[in-house]
């Protein structure tokens, strides 16, 4: 499929949320479904690091982050605390790619907004849960498991399901992240 000339990522609109439903629903199970108002209130605390990405001007993905600071990832499907002051994560919330999408290359012009915007901020790394058999597809962008994980993150991981994983991937190392 070439669609370079016609896709493009813009930041994220208020009223792309109805199309972020769409794209969360048909790629994950119902209980990963998150509601519109926590989709727009993580929009809204970091506007500045939320994109879609656009085919025929069509919302195709999305890619959701925002500050983070502290071991304990956020939960799924709740509204996030006031940003800290002192985030040096950038936390990678969710990054979906329509079924009718996918091969397009829109993960990646996802991920090199927010690699580039990541830089103008002191984060030192990037962290992301990988759920529902993504583990595979972030360890080869340059991610790896935090191990070993303590009763707390491992509860919270828990309620997203079978096969998730906390991941991160240090924003100044030797190692080039290449989503």
């Amino acid at each position: 499929m070439k669609t370079k000339h016609l896709t493009r990522i813009r930041h994220l609109n208020p009223s792309d949320i109805p199309a972020i439903m769409d794209i969360q629903s048909a790629c994950y199970p119902a209980e990963l479904l998150e509601d519109a108002a926590h989709l727009l209130a993580k929009h809204q605390q970091s506007p500045a690091s939320c994109w879609v990405a656009t085919i025929q001007e069509e919302v195709s993905a999305y890619l959701l982050t925002h500050p983070w600071s502290g071991d304990t990832p956020p939960d799924l499907n709740a509204p996030l605390p006031p940003a800290s002051t002192h985030c040096n994560i950038h936390f990678i919330h969710d990054l979906a790619v329509h079924p009718k999408a996918q091969g397009a290359g829109l993960a990646r012009l996802l991920m090199d907004s927010a690699l580039s915007w990541s830089q103008q901020h002191p984060f030192t790394h990037l962290r992301l849960i990988a759920v529902a058999g993504a583990k595979h597809f972030w360890l080869k962008q340059g991610f790896t498991l935090i191990e070993p994980l303590n009763n707390k993150i491992i509860n919270k991981l828990n309620r997203y399901g079978p096969d998730t994983h906390y991941l991160e991937a240090n924003l100044y190392s030797t190692h080039k992240i290449s989503p």
